[in-house]
């Protein structure tokens, strides 16, 4: 739990596995023209801060290749309204956002994120008091 506290004070964005991770699903799976990537979710934990995004990561697991830039980060906005590119690695803007219009595409992952952003909240509000 130090590392979150040392995370809130700096203003880091804390990734939603590292808050709950004893639930099953602490990261998500995005499969996209015969590449899978695992999804991690970030949040502000300041309870003051109304900035209602995550920071997600996308990590390119399958195929597997000998890369250290095989993932990209956004900052996406939690109304469905938009991202912006924090990290590229080795993918360009148009794959980008062919993978992230996909993996949002069902309503489903932008639901659950709404989710995890106030249990992530709520949990700050916990730890606070």
């Amino acid at each position: 739990m130090y590392a979150v506290l040392s995370k809130m004070a700096n203003g880091i964005t804390v990734c939603y596995s590292e808050v709950f991770p004893d639930q099953n699903q602490d990261y998500f799976h995005c499969k996209y023209i015969g590449r899978l990537f695992l999804v991690a979710d970030s949040y502000c934990m300041n309870p003051d801060c109304t900035c209602q995004e995550a920071v997600l990561n996308f990590v390119q697991v399958y195929p597997r290749e000998d890369r250290d830039d095989n993932s990209f980060m956004i900052r996406f906005k939690l109304n469905g309204r938009g991202y912006k590119i924090h990290e590229r690695g080795r993918f360009n803007k148009r794959e980008i956002q062919g993978i992230v219009m996909h993996f949002t595409s069902d309503g489903t992952i932008l639901e659950r994120l709404n989710e995890r952003y106030k249990e992530m909240k709520e949990k700050v509000k916990k730890i606070l008091s």
